[in-house]
């Protein structure tokens, strides 16, 4: 090696050295007998260090490399177009950063499943169906999720897929149209049979949509129980497998199967002349690990309808969904039931947290609404979120203030985005929303990346991370 050479040739030169000064410093000795010679450097002995710290080949990749997050952009393109702003106590949702940090690094084993719910600004899925198109634009296609088979409003109807309820179902909501069991499953809405061989579908979207064409992966959702019949399962018009909703008890059914990944059509067919059955919805998936978007918008819900739901059924489906956010869009409605709001709220946040302790919750503030001025009751629902968000230590993101404050329903309506009660938004408001809000949650993924470099990079456990999580959990 050149380092060894050179340290024998170093050693040969000192040598040479010490012996020259000995002369010059000493009478000249008698005549030896001829001098042994020096001894070549053959394999001069390991005096120095290893050399590889020295002059590595390659330098040594970090155990994490630098993870680069692209925050979508949104449109500021109009003079009331207002800063988005930050997402209070982002901390909160460590958990789903990580995990986010681990599609990011294609490190993840399965989708990143984000459940939002949410009144009827919500039932026509535009915020949602735009945070769903903008992540899987950008991480790949994961399906579109869930999708209820009970349709009880026209306006309710979601992006980048097709469905609707056939004759022969009857649809039931816990707002506009509760049962006495409360068995609605976390949607809020489903559907039941009224007679043999009715059909209700759902369908990938056509072609021309920009995600949501294919799907492979299909989880079915349905009642089980002592009084529920049966009922075939068809895909692309034939028969994938037969259920009997009747069980000993009461509990959700599932039914798990796989097709090839392209477009598809779903299919509940009632089977059975003496009993009904009750479906709640399927989720659709498909792809390497990305971002699935559940949408769960009921018309007319406030939380008070929103906690009639059987709270033991519920727990069994977000266990089957296993979603790592979850998004509570609520609140428009709550303005006339603020006293009961928080209890509810706090058994709804308990039952989650029962069966997914590492989920977070965000918070959404409710929308402007009003022609002429806002309601009295909506700013007091929106304080009451913010205390809210704060007394069950979740996130929260100020969407009121994202839209522009008080007035912004109206300059809304002024730009074309929203409908004409002043209330609700359209297609171009919603999807300006959906925007601002995976704006606000990509935000704060890249600053919590640049403190947490290793985000996504191992199995770590971040729930001690997250301020007061253990002390809700023992309340819980």
């Amino acid at each position: 090696m050149v380092i060894e050479r050179w340290v024998g040739l170093v050693g040969l030169a000192t040598l040479g050295l010490a012996f020259g000064c000995a002369k010059a410093s000493s009478p000249p000795p008698p005549a030896p007998a001829a001098p042994a010679p020096v001894a070549a450097p053959e394999a001069p002995r390991d005096v120095s260090p290893d050399p590889a710290p020295v002059a590595s080949a390659e330098p040594i990749a970090p155990a994490c490399p630098r993870l680069e997050v692209s925050v979508p952009e949104v449109p500021m393109d109009d003079e009331t177009d207002l800063p988005v702003p930050d997402i209070v106590d982002p901390e909160r949702l460590a958990t789903f950063f990580e995990r986010a940090a681990a599609v990011l690094r294609g490190r993840s084993e399965d989708h990143v499943r984000i459940a939002v719910y949410g009144d009827s600004n919500l039932t026509m899925d535009f915020v949602t169906g735009q945070m769903r198109r903008t992540l899987q634009q950008t991480y790949g296609d994961a399906g579109h999720g869930f999708v209820s088979f009970g349709r009880p409003w026209s306006h309710y109807k979601h992006m980048d897929v097709r469905h609707d309820m056939g004759k022969g179902w009857q649809a039931i909501a816990c707002s506009t149209d509760p049962v006495m069991d409360r068995l609605y499953g976390i949607a809020g809405i489903a559907a039941e049979s009224m007679s043999l061989k009715a059909r209700t579908w759902v369908e990938t979207a056509p072609e021309d949509a920009p995600i949501g064409q294919r799907a492979s992966h299909f989880d079915l959702f349905y009642l089980e129980g002592k009084r529920w019949g049966r009922f075939d399962i068809e895909a692309d018009g034939k028969v994938v497998m037969s259920r009997d909703g009747n069980a000993p008890e009461v509990g959700l059914g599932h039914a798990h199967f796989e097709l090839p990944d392209g477009p598809h059509r779903i299919e509940v067919v009632a089977n059975d002349r003496k009993h009904r059955v009750r479906v709640f919805g399927v989720a659709m998936e498909r792809g390497e690990p990305s971002f699935v978007v559940d949408a769960f918008g009921v018309g007319a819900m406030n939380t008070a309808s929103q906690a009639r739901g059987d709270s033991a059924l519920n727990r069994e489906m977000l266990l089957a969904r296993g979603y790592d956010l979850v998004v509570f869009a609520t609140g428009a409605n709550d303005g006339f039931t603020l006293d009961v709001t928080p209890g509810h709220l706090k058994n709804i946040i308990a039952n989650h947290r029962k069966v997914l302790p590492e989920a977070p919750i965000l918070f959404l503030t409710p929308a402007d609404r009003g022609k002429t001025k806002i309601l009295r009751q909506t700013l007091d629902t929106i304080e009451q979120r913010k205390q809210i968000a704060k007394d069950n230590q979740a996130a929260l993101w100020d969407l009121f203030a994202a839209m522009g404050g008080e007035g912004g329903m109206r300059n809304f309506y002024r730009r074309g985005m929203c409908m004409a009660d002043h209330v609700h938004f359209n297609e171009r408001g919603g999807t300006y929303m959906g925007l601002r809000l995976t704006h606000a949650l990509w935000r704060g993924l890249k600053a919590y990346v640049e403190t947490h470099p290793d985000a996504g990079c191992g199995p770590e456990d971040v729930r001690a991370q997250i301020p007061g999580r253990s002390e809700a959990l023992a309340q819980d």
